[in-house]
C-alpha cells in the first residue's frame, strides 16, 4: 500500500479533530486557562505536519523526500512555500512566528516527554486557529473531502 496526499489530509484532519476533542476534556481542568495542555498542542502540530506532507506530496515530492525532512515544520514550509503554497494558503507576519514557535516545539520533543526548564508555549486559540487555517485549505486541495 502506498501513502497518498488524501490518506495524509485525512490523517491530518483526524488528528486535529482529536485534538480539539483532548482540548475539550483536559483544556477545562485549572492551570489551562490559556494554555493548551502539551497531548493537545502534540495533537495539533502534527496535524500541521500532515497537512504540509500531503501538500508535498501531491506537489510531487516523494515518500522518501518527506522522510528526509522529517518532523520540522519550519522546514516543511519552506519546501511548501517554495512548491507555491502561497497560491492556495497565506499565512501572515503573526502565522509565520507562531510557526516557528511551534515548529521548535514539535522537533524537541517537549510536547511529547517532560522537559525541566522555562519554555514558551503559545496561546490556543491562536494555534487552533493556524492549524484551522491550514488544515481547511490544503486538505480539499489535495482531494480530502471530509464527511460530516
Amino acid at each position: 500500500m502506498a501513502t497518498t496526499a488524501i490518506g495524509l489530509a485525512r490523517y491530518a484532519r483526524e488528528y486535529f479533530d482529536a485534538a480539539k476533542a483532548a482540548d475539550d476534556v483536559i483544556g477545562n481542568r485549572s492551570g489551562y486557562e490559556l494554555v493548551a495542555p502539551p497531548p493537545v498542542m502534540f495533537l495539533t502540530t502534527h496535524a500541521i505536519e500532515l497537512a504540509f506532507k500531503a501538500y508535498l506530496l501531491h506537489s510531487g515530492k516523494t515518500i522518501s523526500e518527506l522522510k528526509e525532512i522529517g518532523h520540522n515544520l519550519w522546514v516543511l514550509w519552506t519546501n511548501c512555500s517554495n512548491n507555491k503554497i502561497n497560491e492556495i494558503l497565506n499565512l501572515d507576519v503573526i502565522d509565520l512566528e507562531l510557526l516557528k514557535l511551534i515548529s521548535e516545539l514539535h522537533l524537541s520533543n517537549e510536547l511529547r516527554y517532560i522537559a525541566t526548564g522555562y519554555k514558551t508555549f503559545p496561546v490556543f486559540g491562536p494555534l487552533q486557529k493556524l492549524a484551522s487555517k491550514i488544515l481547511n485549505s490544503i486538505c480539499p486541495f489535495v482531494g480530502y473531502k471530509r464527511s460530516v
